[in-house]
This record gives structure tokens, C-alpha cells and sequence, in this order.
């Protein structure tokens, strides 16, 4: 048996790695000779991180064909011409001998970033050709505009389940959407399973990175592309990010570790950049550390679990934190912040928290420096509630697998 993982940009985005590592190690822990193959961009980078699980990074050859109508001449012609594209036609023959096609990607099925279709195309595809498709652990939508509506429930009606990591997206599929409830399940994102490094390993590097141990640690996870997301301003944003971490070095007396969690080709898509801004602005002060290393999303997990706070505007690295037990504060542009967090917490709680924060409340540095000054006074008592709740979080993870191996067998 094959499966085929598709909605992967690449695991350069340490969030997209810590999606797609724990879900193959789910399925070969309840499915050993499963074979597995990744849908990727770039396959170049990815297969030195799957190598180990005896998984293939294969190059994604149909993401420039993502029209209709496009997908339609394409199929007429290679009656006629088989050498047209043979790599689009090596992928689809892929898809088409596959077991099963599991659509990752956490929140790729949505307006945001754009080219849905891009996405949908190997669902499709599967779809025509009898293969069964999944929806894993997806924030769904919102979807701006008719045709990207019509056009997700087109696949989603056609496949065996849609699980979405969070009861807003459950609620949009179900009530806004009109899908049919029993094709949907609320589960838990599947990065909640990553496992980090052994603490052993965790020290060495912070080490190394002239970390003290013995102080207070805060991590951060900057997005470089997040205004662009938002429509914010960039200078602000910097602006802003320096007075917050002024504000940990000099009232909490904390060491910060910056996470570039996301270090894409595409310089607008690349946290180091970022990063490096942040640090120049800082005129590198000393108790600011960069984690510039080419670490896997399981040893930023690691990383981020051995500070007393994380504050992510990457939603994996704050799903790091949350998974690890620690206070985390992520800054949200989109559905799926608070989703997760109201899933865990649960809306009054939330709120009386305020663990949470939108990129807009952030740039102002005001806001933004109260924010988090409430947050570090109540890490303690956020841990509790986090703890106290992880258990059931996970096995909620766990069951995307259950569901899985269901359709395998």
C-alpha cells in the first residue's frame, strides 16, 4: 500500500515539517510497510528530512497546473502526445496507483495565500480515479468568493472524511458551508504528537548558543511575512518587536531566543531576515539570541519548551509551546489562532487570559507591551490549564490516524 501527502510546500516552513514528520510516524507506527510518498516543492531539501522514515520527497510537477481548464487540455493532449509533460504525467500516474491521498497542509484550503485550485488539483484527481481522499487536521476558510466555496465542497463532498483541528472550522464546514456533518470530525492538529529532542540534547544547544539555563527564558517567533498577510506595516512591526523585547530583557530579566521558524527560498517568506532585522535594531544585545542553525521543527519544539514563555506569530512554533505545556501567546491574523487556543482554553477563559492577540492589537506597542507583561504574570497558572488539558488534546491527534488506518485496512 502507498499513501500520497499533498498540500506540502516544503519543510524549509519548519511548520509544514511539523505537520507532515508526525504524521508519518503515526501511520507507520499502525501501518509498518506503508509506503509513503510527500507532494513537495522542494524535494531537493525535504528528502534529507524523510529519508529516515524510508519516505520518498517527490517534486510537485502539477502546481503550475492548477486551472481547470488547463488540467482539461493537458489530460487531451496526452492522448495524442505522450511526451508532454512527463513529469505532470508522472505525478498524476502517482496519484492515480496510490492507496490513499491525504491532504496536510493545516490551512493551505482557504482565501489566505491564495491558488486553492493549486491544491484541490491532486484531490481531484485521486478523486476521478477511485483513490480515497482525506482532509487531515485542517483550519478551513474563510473562503472569500463563491467559486472557491463551490469549488473545495466539490472535493470535500467526494472524499472519506474532513478532520479540522479546530470547532470553528467545524463550525464554518458544517453550518456556513452546509457539508454534511458525518463526513466531519473535530480533532487536533497532528504537531501536537511531535516529539522534541531529550532534554539533554535541548540543553546542549541552547548552550551553544550562550544560553544561561539558570535564567528566565522567553522565545520568540517573528513572521516575516505576516504583514504582507495583514496588510501591515513592516518598519512598525520591527518598531514594535523592539520595545516588547526591551521590555523582557530589562522588567523580566529574561533571556530571548528567536525562532526563524519559516526559512523559505522566497525572501518574503524567509523569518532570518526578520530575525536579523530585529537583532541589528537591537544593536545585538547580548541576551538576544538567534537559533540560526538549520534545526528540524523538532528541536525548535525542544527549543521553545525549554523557555518560561513563547510569544509566535507562526502558529507551529506556538503550537510548540502549547503542546509542551508552556505560556504561549500567539499573535493571529487568521482563523486559526484562535481556534486552537478557544479549543484549548475555551472562550471565557481565553479571554480572561489573554493569551491571545491580534496582529493589529500588536503593532501597537502599548497594547502589545501590556499584553504580554499580563500574559508573563499568569504563565504559571496558563502551564496549569495547559496541562491539565493536553492529554485529551492529544489523543484527539491521535484519532486522525485511527481514521486512517480504518480506510487503509
Amino acid at each position: 500500500m502507498n499513501a500520497i501527502i499533498t498540500g506540502v510546500t516544503g519543510l524549509r516552513n519548519r511548520g509544514v515539517e511539523a505537520l507532515v514528520i508526525p504524521t508519518i510516524q503515526q501511520l507507520l507506527e499502525r501501518q509498518p510497510n506503508l509506503g509513503i510518498d510527500v507532494l513537495t516543492d522542494s524535494p531537493d531539501y525535504d528528502e534529507i528530512r524523510l529519508e529516515v522514515f524510508g519516505s520518498k520527497a517527490i517534486k510537485d510537477y502539477l502546481r503550475n497546473a492548477n486551472r481547470t481548464r488547463l488540467h482539461k487540455l493537458r489530460n487531451i493532449l496526452s492522448q495524442f502526445y505522450r511526451p508532454l509533460s512527463t513529469d505532470y504525467q508522472s505525478n498524476v500516474k502517482k496519484i492515480r496507483q496510490a492507496s490513499i491521498v491525504i491532504a496536510s497542509g493545516g490551512d493551505v484550503f482557504s482565501s489566505d495565500y491564495g491558488r486553492l485550485n493549486r491544491h484541490l488539483l491532486p484531490l481531484n484527481l485521486a478523486l476521478d480515479a477511485g483513490v480515497p481522499v482525506v482532509f487531515l487536521a485542517q483550519s478551513i476558510g474563510p473562503f472569500k468568493t463563491q467559486n472557491e466555496v463551490d469549488a473545495w465542497l466539490k472535493v470535500a463532498r467526494r472524499s472519506k472524511f474532513v478532520t479540522v483541528r479546530e470547532q470553528l472550522s467545524y463550525k464554518y464546514v458544517t453550518k456556513d458551508l452546509g457539508l454534511d456533518p458525518s463526513l466531519v470530525k473535530h480533532t487536533a492538529d497532528p504537531a501536537f504528537l511531535l516529539r522534541p529532542p531529550s532534554s539533554e540534547i535541548v540543553a546542549k544547544i541552547l548552550t551553544n548558543y550562550g544560553v544561561d539555563l539558570d535564567r528566565p527564558k522567553i522565545a520568540i517567533a517573528p513572521s516575516q511575512a505576516i504583514c504582507r498577510y495583514a496588510g501591515q506595516d513592516y518598519d512598525n512591526h520591527i518598531n514594535v518587536w523592539c520595545q516588547v523585547v526591551k521590555l523582557m530583557v530589562n522588567e523580566f530579566q529574561a533571556q530571548v531566543l528567536i525562532i526563524p521558524h519559516v526559512q523559505e527560498i522566497n525572501a518574503n517568506n524567509d523569518d532570518r531576515i526578520f530575525a536579523t532585522q530585529l537583532l541589528k535594531a537591537l544593536d545585538y544585545n547580548r541576551d538576544v539570541r538567534l537559533a540560526g542553525a538549520d534545526h528540524t521543527a523538532s528541536e525548535f519544539k525542544g527549543l521553545i519548551g525549554a523557555c518560561d514563555m513563547v510569544v509566535a506569530e507562526r502558529m507551529h512554533p506556538a503550537i510548540a509551546g502549547l503542546s509542551s505545556g508552556i505560556c504561549t501567546m500567539p499573535v493571529g491574523y487568521s482563523v486559526k489562532a484562535e481556534g486552537i487556543m478557544t479549543d484549548l482554553f475555551g472562550s471565557e477563559a481565553l479571554h480572561n487570559n489573554g493569551v491571545l492577540i491580534s496582529i493589529q492589537q500588536f503593532l501597537n506597542a502599548d497594547v502589545a507591551c501590556e499584553a504580554i507583561v499580563n500574559c508573563w504574570n499568569k504563565r504559571h497558572e496558563v502551564a496549569s490549564q495547559l496541562n491539565q488539558v493536553l492529554p485529551k488534546v492529544k489523543q484527539a491527534a491521535a484519532t486522525n490516524f485511527d481514521m486512517i488506518l480504518e480506510i487503509l485496512k
